[in-house]
């Protein structure tokens, strides 16, 4: 049966037949004699290897030896020029401020009179009494009569204030029970639709708007049945 071994440096596993690690090429048997080789560590164990100190120092001089050769170089061709640095600026001197002079006037003296005890007189003049408005005129009026203004008027047939003060009717109107309505030839009165017969009309008969019953007639203002007329025969 064919056993498997160990590489003692990879860690590898290979065949018991052979004597040389497939992976790494160390022998697998040791030589009489010989200390076996140690395995190698993992990959992962291997830490990289970091700069030193000394290199990182040099370069950084020969970059500030660098920058001042360029510097110097720029300013030997007039390309950079270095400014030397402003001189401060002289704080000017105060101005002394002239002396105010002030010239007072003398003394000055003021005389005053004595006070003068006469009396002032003082004029009073009476008060009048408040004027009272003159007595309101009472008018007094008939029954059929209203004040208007300052008169007595018939509002039914005044044609100025018919039905009421104020109230005036159209050219060709007349005031009759105090409404404004057309004037009418004679015999006629006016209605609230026109002028009629009183005495005829059997619409308005006797008065406006008294209309007589289906049959009758309005005979001298008055409605009764119509009148026959009989005409006598003559035998001959």
């Amino acid at each position: 049966m064919t056993m498997a071994q160990q590489c003692p440096r990879c860690s590898s596993i290979n065949d018991d037949s052979v004597k040389f690690c497939t992976a790494c090429g160390a022998p697998l048997v040791p030589a009489t004699g010989q200390t076996p080789i140690a395995p190698l560590p993992a990959p992962s164990a291997m830490s990289p290897k970091k700069p030193g100190g000394i290199k990182i120092l040099a370069a950084a001089i020969l970059v500030i030896i660098t920058i001042i050769a360029a510097l110097a170089l720029l300013h030997a061709t007039g390309t950079v020029k270095i400014l030397p640095s402003p001189a401060p600026e002289a704080t000017p001197s105060a101005t002394p401020v002239p002396a105010l002079t002030m010239h007072l006037p003398p003394e000055t003296t003021i005389t005053v009179p004595p006070p003068d005890d006469t009396p002032v007189p003082v004029s009073f003049e009476p008060s009048l009494p408040a004027t009272s408005p003159p007595p309101t005129k009472t008018i007094t009026c008939p029954s059929d009569r209203r004040v208007c203004g300052a008169n007595c008027t018939d509002i039914m047939n005044d044609r100025e204030n018919c039905g009421d003060c104020g109230v005036t009717c159209f050219p060709g109107q007349m005031c009759l029970t105090g409404h404004c309505r057309n004037e009418c030839n004679s015999g006629e009165i006016s209605c609230f639709d026109g002028c009629h017969n009183l005495s005829t009309d059997t619409e308005n008969c006797g008065t406006c708007g008294n209309i007589c019953s289906f049959g009758l007639e309005c005979n001298r203002s008055v409605c009764s049945a119509p009148v026959t007329t009989v005409i006598p025969t003559y035998a001959g």
